[in-house]
């Protein structure tokens, strides 16, 4: 979650080279579609390669490239550089996705995955019709997102519980910050750099997203 500091950082941020709307969302929708072909790739082509890795080896992989990729795109103000770290939290992303997917046959994430677009790109076209709405939102989805994540961890660590229900939070929770990511994308400063930055955030609300509905279309489909 981002700082009220990085926000007001991204609205002073002008590299003196404005986009004009149109080419600022296509911007943004490229990047997107960069990190789904980067992790489509890797469940494609890499999965044996990945399975056959240690799991902490792939925790730690995967932490250190999100977490490091992360940071480069949030810190950077040169497009290029946060691409490299959009690239870098893709492949993170790609790691853990590669393992998940392999959990599940391929009708069931083809429909994940079809489910998963429905609910972004509506998600965005509300955002877009009603900004001050899902503007608004941020604090309530912060605190809703913190409060589910530690639901699921005593739930889990200290019950042995597996609550269905938290999924059915965390898509809606999930879906609330793609409408907010994107009417928040549109306030900033349209530069290059601030682009790649919003795909960053919308991509990170995607994935989790469609691994939430992945879990339940897979229960559905057992």
């Amino acid at each position: 979650m981002e700082t009220q500091q990085y926000k007001l950082s991204r609205l002073k941020s002008f590299d003196g080279v404005q986009l004009t709307e149109n080419t600022y969302n296509l911007t943004i929708g490229l990047v997107l579609l960069w990190g789904i072909l980067i992790n489509t790739v890797m469940a494609r082509f890499f999965t044996v390669q990945i399975l056959t890795l240690p799991q902490i080896a792939v925790i730690i992989l995967y932490f250190v490239l999100g977490i490091g990729g992360t940071m480069i795109v949030f810190k950077s103000k040169n497009p290029v550089i946060s691409f490299c770290g959009f690239t870098l939290l893709s492949v993170g992303m790609g790691l853990l996705l590669t393992y998940i997917l392999s959990m599940y046959e391929g009708h069931t994430i083809y429909s994940a995955f079809l489910m998963t677009g429905i609910v972004t790109v509506s998600m965005m076209i509300a955002s877009t019709l009603f900004p001050a709405f899902f503007l608004g939102l941020g604090k309530t989805l912060g605190l809703s997102l913190l409060i589910a994540i530690a639901v699921e961890l005593i739930g889990g660590l200290f019950f042995h519980l597996r609550l269905g229900v938290m999924d059915y939070i965390m898509v809606l929770i999930f879906s609330g910050y793609v409408g907010y990511d994107w009417s928040k994308a549109q306030i900033f400063p349209k530069t290059l750099d601030n682009a790649i930055d919003s795909a960053a955030d919308i991509y990170v609300d995607i994935v989790n997203l469609f691994i939430r509905i992945l879990r339940i279309m897979g229960r559905k489909n057992n």
